[in-house]
């Protein structure tokens, strides 16, 4: 006898029950098909958690007639909810994306006959250009860290652009000191190679000497083979030890990291309002300002799309400026050797 598919339920069982199930075979779907990051899976839940909640409240607000399916007017009406919530528009777009691949997997697999986001539109977002900082002002921050961990948590946000997940995600075993390089895990788990600087790399090794940590190393293919050493033991178990931990032992969580970029700016009197992301926007700002071509940036920043990169050429004045003078000074020179005379 042919079992029934996961997201199948037996006649009779109230919706309440048939979505719950619905919904939990559609993260699963999420995360093996997929390939999402965990934070995106968790980011999706809430999305469609939410508005199955709303949904629910105005099926039971509806004089207790029977629920009917979504359609698209009810979308809309979700949509002015969440506005007259105050959510952001980035928020607003992100969870019509986590419903449209919702609903577009309840067609595919049968559950619906048609999707009520088909040919709907995304609110448009308005262009927001990211605050960044000055080199002096990042400095300044740098300075102001009394523990190399709090030091090296900014010389990696800045130095090597990390985002805050890749940064809390990194394991001692990530980071290459004889070839000054770190591996890190982008969104959707893509994988890329970061170079590391001077100063940050000098950081990099007072906090490992600090936490008694031996430099990353790889063990041999043979390493299978025969009875492991004390000192092989050692080192499978390096291989797996996060690089920043808490005073528990356990990885240092994205809020932790927060909280010492704020205190650090605040050391250091730096009044703008800022975010571990704001060190790698202006470590992309500041790359740029310095002449860097867009697709080195678009690979250092792990970004699918090079659009997302020049966005940092709208936010660098300086560097536009810097591009204007250089091309006034080409044309100056050229008209002084070609021995230029204006007409009379």
């Amino acid at each position: 006898m042919q079992s029934a598919p996961p997201h199948s339920v037996q006649p009779g069982v109230p919706d309440d029950r048939r979505i719950n199930v619905r919904l939990n075979s559609y993260i699963d779907y999420v995360r093996s098909e997929k390939s999402l990051s965990l934070n995106t899976q968790m980011a999706y839940q809430r999305d469609l958690l939410a508005f199955l909640s709303w949904k629910q409240a105005k099926d039971a607000a509806n004089s207790g007639a029977p629920a009917q399916p979504t359609n698209r007017q009810d979308l809309q009406q979700y949509i002015g909810y969440l506005r007259q919530k105050g959510q952001k528009t980035s928020s607003i777009i992100r969870a019509i994306a986590s419903l449209r691949g919702w609903f577009a997997w309840q067609k595919t697999t049968g559950l619906l006959k048609t999707n009520p986001l088909e040919a709907m539109h995304n609110p448009v977002k308005a262009k927001k250009l990211p605050s960044v900082l000055s080199k002096d002002e990042v400095e300044k921050m740098i300075d102001s860290a009394s523990s190399s961990r709090d030091r090296l948590i900014i010389e990696m946000l800045y130095g090597a652009g990390l985002r805050v997940s890749e940064l809390v995600g990194l394991d001692v075993k990530d980071v290459n000191l004889s070839q000054s390089y770190l591996r890190c895990f982008g969104k959707g788990s893509k994988e890329r190679i970061v170079p590391i600087g001077r100063q940050a790399l000098q950081c990099l090794q007072l906090y490992l000497n600090e936490q008694k940590v031996d430099p990353p190393f790889f063990l041999s293919g043979e390493q299978g083979q025969g009875h492991q050493s004390v000192k092989q033991t050692r080192q499978v178990k390096q291989l797996i030890r996060p690089l920043f931990r808490d005073r528990t032992g356990n990885r240092l969580s994205r809020l932790v990291v927060w909280q010492v970029v704020k205190r650090l700016a605040k050391k250091a009197g730096v009044e703008k309002s800022l975010s571990p992301h704001t060190l790698r926007h202006s470590f992309a700002t500041h790359l740029i300002e310095n002449g860097a071509d867009l697709r080195s940036v678009q690979e250092l920043l792990g970004h699918a799309n090079i659009v997302t990169t020049q966005l940092y050429t709208h936010v660098s004045r300086g560097h536009l400026r810097k591009a204007y003078d250089n091309a006034q000074s080409a044309f100056v020179n050229n008209a002084d050797q070609s021995n230029f005379e204006p007409p009379v």
